[in-house]
């Protein structure tokens, strides 16, 4: 049965029970009771815009840069500094005074988090956390997994969040280092129209809009509206990246006890594959008096992405101590690819290039998770209960994997953009992926002693089952696992706490192409850390950890076709994040990691680190408004160091081949004023103001080497009605 046919049996089975309970518990139909019922009460009132730092609920907007609560870490509305795990949160000023375009521009504000070059021609998001890879398969909205082949829109954005370590207790089968979790914009009460014009470097024009606003006189049918168009040329030649996204959404407090939430959003991508391809290097590394806008690739060479996503949420009180909240997900996809596989160079700059891509891919998704919430006291000890059932089922068809064809041989230095022979005679093969997965999971917050000791424990169960088949060759797995976390958080003031947990992981299944089936990948975290309030508005987090993750995997070195295992890996750190405002006027965001990350237990690759990862990796970011002025200035710098390239097998003869280290510097100047009675903000950001060449990581090997974009100049007005 097909997803989508999936979907109303989904629905019905989840809602049925719901609708059931509100219906027992509505009070009877009685005209007098109905006219007191229509007039405005508080509990019917959505929070509005204007959020008050103390009434901060998890999910919903942040005063400043320093978010006081995240649903994230613990599933319910808990404040980050009572609970015994890592959860960063990028605010949406933040992202505003940064003019954030991307998760990977966003994160860049976290410790421990780097951008990975991907596979599939790098066309989607991909993250190193705590030294492992988190892909597309790990992004999360509103904390129910979804997947995109093109990297996520960021206008629809309230918050972005990320957990770090092991997350399958509360998500299911996901990668060890952490999860990135996308909070949307939610309807509120305010009525506001925000339009803002971007125009940058390259012929960079993007128009966003943000309405907000309210169908009834109480405010219990709310509506908000995101809108994002984008078109410029890319920083190489010949290239081109436009989108379009769209994210209506309404809220119905239908009750005092029920709400409701549904939504959209819709994104097309239509962008030139040289942009997230990287570049190649050769036997020195990377080609570093290559001009940075060479396209190396045909010029009629792109990948286009359509992306529709709804959603409903529904949460109902039964009283002030318990609720329940379910919310659905579907997503509809369809990708098309025709690229290029480019092969290292010589020492002359000769090199060639195949096909690469696939024709025509479309998927369905269908995830729902459904929560229980409750709190009570048993003696002194007073616990937040959560139990939980979610299911995550996906088909993917490519429509056929292609690649080779009749290579073209070239020079870096005197490219041909025109020619491609292999468009002619590729090979196309097929390739499909079914994953399915539920859980069930319980956890008990308690806190005791007045408050000042939290004690967190949840244990999961997952059953999972992926089947598979590329060319002439099918498989599958089915595996199941249990899994624990532990957490223990002690407030020495009232404002500074110290916390231990532990934390186990259920990854991927591991089969290989020629059906080869190995254990899953598993993975377990221990970490110790304080947390600081220097003031309400100002927090730190600082966390050593250590995680092991085993069961890894890999392309064979000798035939890439061939899946191998490469052991068991260690990450080991400390991470330090500063959020919040140091003044009235000044704001400040900064972070530092230092990951050591290697193969500890592995026939092949004993002692090496992972490629791609920093030893050391920061940032800082500060902005300042100059009071009544209008004026605000921010600035701040990324740091990465130096990082290896390529693990031994690929090449023992260059190992270890290195990425250099690199500092990039951002600056942004703004001006509030007034036109007429409608405020207006004027803004210059300039990224990368050094315009310096660096490669943020690779694929592994010379072939694929991930290009920083150069200088980007951005101007913007926005006009808020």
């Amino acid at each position: 049965m097909k997803t989508h046919q999936k979907l109303p049996i989904l629905l019905a089975a989840f809602l049925l029970p719901y609708c059931s309970t509100v219906l027992a518990q509505e009070e009877p139909a009685d005209s007098g009771k109905k006219a007191e019922s229509t007039q405005p009460k508080k509990t019917n009132v959505l929070k509005t815009v204007k959020v008050d730092a103390d009434a901060e609920v998890a999910g919903g907007p942040v005063v400043g840069y320093h978010a006081k609560k995240s649903a994230t870490g613990t599933k319910t509305d808990t404040p980050l500094k009572d609970t015994p795990v890592s959860v960063q949160v990028i605010s949406r000023e933040v992202m505003d005074d940064q003019q954030v375009l991307t998760l990977a521009d966003a994160t860049a504000n976290v410790s421990g988090v780097y951008t990975r070059q991907g596979p599939d021609g790098g066309t989607s998001d991909m993250f190193n956390i705590r030294g492992f890879t988190v892909s597309t398969a790990s992004s999360y909205w509103d904390g129910v997994k979804d997947f995109s082949r093109a990297p996520k829109e960021t206008a629809g954005l309230e918050r972005i969040e990320v957990l770090k370590g092991p997350a399958a207790i509360m998500y299911g089968r996901i990668e060890p280092g952490g999860m990135i979790n996308r909070v949307s914009k939610r309807p509120q009460a305010e009525e506001f129209t925000k339009v803002q014009q971007q125009v940058g470097s390259d012929n960079y024009f993007r128009t966003t809009i943000d309405t907000n606003g309210s169908a009834t006189s109480d405010n219990t049918l709310l509506y908000r509206v995101n809108v994002a168009v984008e078109d410029a040329d890319g920083f190489k030649d010949d290239t081109h990246n436009k989108r379009t996204f769209i994210a209506p959404q309404i809220e119905w407090q239908a009750s005092e006890k029920t709400s409701v939430r549904t939504g959209l959003e819709y994104q097309t991508n239509d962008r030139s594959w040289a942009l997230t391809y990287g570049t190649i290097g050769n036997s020195n590394g990377p080609i570093k008096d290559l001009p940075i806008s060479t396209n190396l690739h045909d010029k009629d060479d792109y990948y286009e992405d359509d992306s529709l996503s709804v959603f409903l949420t529904w949460t109902h009180a039964f009283d002030e101590n318990w609720q329940l909240q379910q919310r659905i997900t579907y997503v509809d996809r369809s990708s098309k690819a025709e690229g290029t596989w480019l092969y290292r160079a010589d020492a002359s700059g000769n090199y060639s290039r195949d096909y690469w891509g696939w024709d025509d891919e479309q998927a369905e998704i269908a995830s729902t998770n459904i929560d229980l919430t409750g709190k009570f006291a048993t003696g002194f000890i007073k616990h937040t209960l959560l139990a939980g059932v979610d299911y995550f089922d996906e088909d993917n068809d490519s429509g056929g994997w292609a690649g080779d064809g009749t290579a073209l041989p070239g020079n870096i230095y005197n490219p041909n953009h025109d020619d491609a022979p292999y468009d002619k005679d590729y090979v196309s093969v097929p390739y499909w992926y079914t994953n399915k997965n539920a859980g069930f999971y319980l956890q008990d917050q308690m806190t005791m002693l007045d408050e000042r000791l939290h004690v967190l424990v949840g244990v999961r169960h997952d059953s999972a089952k992926y089947d598979y088949l590329y060319d002439a060759t099918q498989m599958g797995s089915d595996d199941k696992a249990t899994t624990w976390r532990g957490g223990v958080l002690y407030k020495l003031t009232p404002d500074a706490s110290i916390y231990a947990s532990y934390v186990e992981g259920f990854g991927a299944s591991n089969i290989s192409a020629n059906g080869e089936k190995f254990d899953p990948q598993t993975s377990n975290q221990y970490e110790i850390g304080t947390k600081i309030e220097i003031t309400p508005s100002l927090g730190i987090t600082l966390a050593a950890f250590e995680l092991i993750k085993d069961n890894l995997t890999m392309a064979d070195p000798n035939d890439p076709k061939r899946t191998i295992l490469a052991g068991e890996a260690t990450s080991k750190g400390g991470e330090l994040d500063v959020t919040g405002q140091i003044t009235d006027n000044w704001s400040v965001i900064a972070s530092y990691a230092y990951t050591d990350v290697r193969y500890t237990k592995s026939d092949r690759f004993q002692g090496q680190p992972i490629h791609s990862i920093p030893r050391h990796g920061g940032s800082l970011w500060n902005s300042y408004r100059f009071g009544e002025s209008g004026w605000s200035l921010g600035g701040g710098v990324v740091y990465r160091g130096e990082r290896l390239a390529m693990q031994r097998q690929t090449n023992p003869a260059l190992y270890p081949y290195m990425l250099d280290a690199y500092t990039l510097v951002n600056a942004m100047v703004g001006y509030d004023f007034q036109i007429s009675k409608y405020p207006v903000k004027a803004q210059l950001n300039v990224s990368n103001a050094t315009d310096k060449r660096y490669y943020p990581s690779t694929y592994g090997s010379f072939d694929r080497i991930a290009l920083g974009t150069p200088r980007m100049i951005m101007g913007s007005i926005n006009v808020n009605f």
